[in-house]
């Protein structure tokens, strides 16, 4: 007589079942994504539930929390896997945007919400060539403090200093200049003000 794990109404036999599928079912509409990338369930957890089980209640499984893997092209198993919150495992996807300021790594989602800006100006300012540091840190970009030879002043500063008119350094690193050539990159013709 076979010994059973009478566990088969557990919410992480669905889980189990449903990685099997993904990886190892090619009528499985996730397939593409999984399997056919030749993502594996591994043995241990593919030929034995409980072992699987056994993990996950060692490893913080609670309800709610969804099986991610750390790398997104490794396969399921002990050493590549974790139960996190729904949030965590969107900001691990393959198709995220990754953005690296000051030598760190996020997701665009993840500087927006550490930031306070919004995805889709952080993305707007970086498409337009705005530096990162400027993109993710600075509120509205006209408040980016600009140094040149130890001096730093706003770029409203910058332009009365310069006698440029009022928003042509601003409107410059909007559009990608590197700040501090937008302010000593003289403006053409019409764009100077009457400095006294």
């Amino acid at each position: 007589m076979t010994k059973t794990h009478r566990l088969s109404k557990h919410p992480l036999y669905g889980v189990r079942n449903g990685m099997k599928q993904r990886c190892g079912n090619p009528n499985n509409r996730k397939f593409k994504n999984y399997g056919a990338r030749g993502i594996k369930v591994c043995e241990d957890w593919a030929n034995n539930f409980e072992n699987f089980y056994k993990w996950s209640m060692a490893n913080g499984y609670k309800q709610g929390l969804t099986i991610d893997r750390i790398d997104v092209n490794g396969d399921y198993c002990p050493e590549n896997c974790r139960w996190v919150s729904q949030k965590v495992q969107q900001n691990n996807r393959r198709n995220n945007h990754l953005i690296t300021c000051d030598g760190v790594t996020r997701t665009l989602a993840e500087w927006s919400a550490l930031s306070g800006i919004h995805e889709l100006t952080i993305n707007r300012r970086l498409e337009t060539g705005v530096p990162p540091e400027i993109a993710i840190r600075v509120k509205r970009i006209k408040d980016t403090r600009i140094t040149i030879n130890g001096e730093t002043d706003s770029m409203n500063g910058w332009n009365a200093r310069m006698g440029y008119s009022n928003h042509l350094v601003s409107s410059r690193v909007e559009r990608g200049w590197d700040p501090v050539k937008a302010v000593l990159t003289p403006p053409r013709k019409g764009n100077y003000t009457h400095a006294s």
